[in-house]
């Protein structure tokens, strides 16, 4: 009520006591003729001389015409000059079914910036509707449909327009991630090859963005000849040429892949994302389809078959499901000893062993596996089952029963039974559990030199090894692991070392996003990475702005933590995001 009145009082005070000059006047003689006030009466109100009023009267008597108040000045009704300059060019790229926004960016190319607004009012001035919804494949089409040839990729050709545009604009979400784990500099302390023209970071942010992005090939990289927004995520004009990007990893020798991947679990043990208490092991069989190959065949399960195939081994934490460690140079005949190069190569770049190594019955021999209880690591495996297993099962009086719990499983109550047995190649007695109820005809044998972890907590160990083949799995369906392009090992192992970093950076991402946490990259990119944005270059400043989707306020808190963020590789511009 205090408040209300005091914003009465102020408004008539407004007018009974006015500041201006002009509104005093005004007021003198509204009140003198309006009101039929007396001059004393006028003065008194308006706290003034008698005399003033007396003044003012006569002077305005004699004016025939008195102006308080300003005339309001009208804007132009036709275009400016410029907007009739870009007119024509403007219904001529419609024609060839661009966008507004697509639109703006080739007439920004040309130094020509003009609002969308008003390029949407001179298409509905000359009579053309709104344009038909497309795909992102038509998008790219339209774009690709001139006759120009793109621009050459290159470091100097970046910020030389202030706004570029791409459809995957949330590409950029992974900026931060990548300078939270100095990605950047890892990749430039690496002797990769680079020129003058594309840096060796530059080729590697490139190739990166592809494997971001979920390409099949690499020769799609031609879908993004025009698309200057992922040229700017990789400080590049536009992204290199297929030919430049298929024969990168050609040049360079297979050493620098390990030192990468090195570089790489140092960094994800340094901050906790590895903790190397439980590691899953796998194998991984890369089809290949060509004509003429050298490489060994190699057992493919989802095909039944052998084939002409890579051998690619995969480690991930079992704990945090972040892959640590890839390697797609192996031998047939060198398969089993994988595991062995894996526990050097944890140690010499970490510093200490792993704790216990999670694998099935194929990855690895009896003798291998004495040289790891050598080394004082424990490891869980599968045992094959031998002819006599029903016999031995009906041997066993006292079963212990288990419940494996947190598991969403339809067989939860298990028979287990342990034992101590021998082992060719094998020094000492080895523990084995023997467990069924799994819904299987035959029951599963475990072999682990874990004796003081209770049946229960084995188990449970092991059952979480389907955790490495679902990662394999996010790499086949959507990083495309098993298009392999080539058979040469040396651009095999560079491309899975990639897709190790892009399958981390997916899943740092999704760790930031609430109700996604258990979200596959396929999801992520479809609800966050493929989005429309604007890139505005400024001299110390790039600016994103995303265009409105339902999914923005899940990423908007996140997002703001990380604003202004120095980016090296963009002439140390500061990264900005707008909704």
């Amino acid at each position: 009520q205090y408040n209300t009145k005091r914003r009465l009082s102020m408004d008539k005070n407004f007018f009974l006591h006015p500041q201006d000059p002009m509104q005093r006047r005004y007021e003198i003689l509204r009140a003198y003729f309006v009101e039929e006030l007396n001059a004393e009466e006028v003065a008194n109100r308006c706290d003034c001389s008698i005399h003033t009023v007396y003044g003012l009267l006569k002077q305005y008597r004699k004016k025939e015409e008195v102006n308080f108040f300003l005339p309001l000045k009208q804007g132009p009704k036709g275009h400016r000059p410029y907007v009739e300059n870009l007119k024509e060019q403007a219904i001529s790229l419609r024609k060839r079914n661009y966008s507004i926004y697509e639109i703006e960016e080739t007439l920004s190319r040309n130094v020509q910036r003009i609002a969308p607004k008003t390029i949407d009012f001179i298409l509905k001035e000359d009579g053309f509707s709104k344009l038909f919804r497309r795909t992102n494949a038509e998008r790219l089409e339209a774009l690709q449909a001139r006759r120009e040839y793109p621009e050459e990729s290159s470091i100097q050709g970046f910020a030389t327009v202030p706004q570029v545009s791409t459809i995957y604009g949330g590409t950029f979400l992974f900026i931060p991630l990548i300078l939270e784990l100095e990605l950047d500099k890892l990749l430039q302390g690496i002797s990769f090859y680079g020129s003058k023209q594309i840096p060796s970071l530059n080729y590697l942010l490139s190739y990166l963005g592809l494997k971001l992005l979920g390409k099949e090939r690499l020769c799609h990289i031609e879908d993004f000849n025009f698309d200057y927004g992922i040229g700017s995520f990789a400080g590049l004009n536009v992204l290199p040429k297929c030919a430049a990007i298929t024969q990168y990893s050609y040049r360079n020798p297979g050493s620098l892949t390990v030192q990468l991947v090195k570089g790489f679990l140092k960094i994800l043990h340094g901050r906790n994302l590895v903790k190397g208490n439980y590691i899953n092991l796998d194998f991984h069989s890369i089809p290949h389809y060509g004509d003429e190959s050298q490489l060994q065949n190699n057992w493919i399960p989802t095909r039944g078959k052998s084939m002409k195939s890579i051998l690619s081994f995969f480690a991930q934490d079992l704990e945090t499901t972040y892959l640590c460690y890839a390697n797609a140079d192996i031998e047939r005949e060198e398969s089993s000893d994988e595991v062995l190069k894996f526990v050097d190569f944890y140690n010499s770049t970490t510093g200490k062993l792993p704790h216990c190594l999670v694998f099935d019955s194929k990855l690895t021999t009896y003798r291998n596996m004495d040289t790891l209880n050598q080394k004082g690591i424990l490891f869980i495996t599968l045992r094959n089952r031998g002819k006599y297993i029903h016999k031995k099962i009906a041997k066993i009086q006292e079963w212990e029963k288990v419940t494996i719990d947190n598991l969403k499983r339809k067989y939860k109550n298990l028979n287990a039974f342990s034992e101590l047995v021998d082992l060719k190649d094998y020094q000492g007695k080895i523990r084995q559990i023997i467990v069924t109820g799994t819904g299987r005809e035959l029951p599963m044998v475990l072999l682990t030199n874990d004796k003081e972890s209770t049946i229960k907590e084995t188990i449970t160990t092991y059952t979480h090894r389907w955790l490495i083949e679902l990662n394999i799995g996010e790499n086949v369906d959507f990083f495309n692991l098993n298009a392999l392009s080539s058979p040469i090992v040396v651009k095999v192992n560079f491309d899975i070392a990639m897709t190790l970093i892009a399958n981390t950076l997916y899943k740092l991402l999704v760790r930031e996003i609430r109700k996604f946490q258990k979200s596959r990259p396929k999801t992520i990119f479809r609800s966050f990475i493929e989005s429309r944005a604007k890139i505005d270059i400024e001299k110390d400043l790039i600016t994103v702005k995303f265009e409105k989707r339902s999914f923005n306020p899940l990423i908007m808190d996140w997002v703001r933590k990380r604003q202004n963020i120095l980016v090296p590789w963009m002439g140390n511009r500061r990264l900005r995001f707008k909704f």
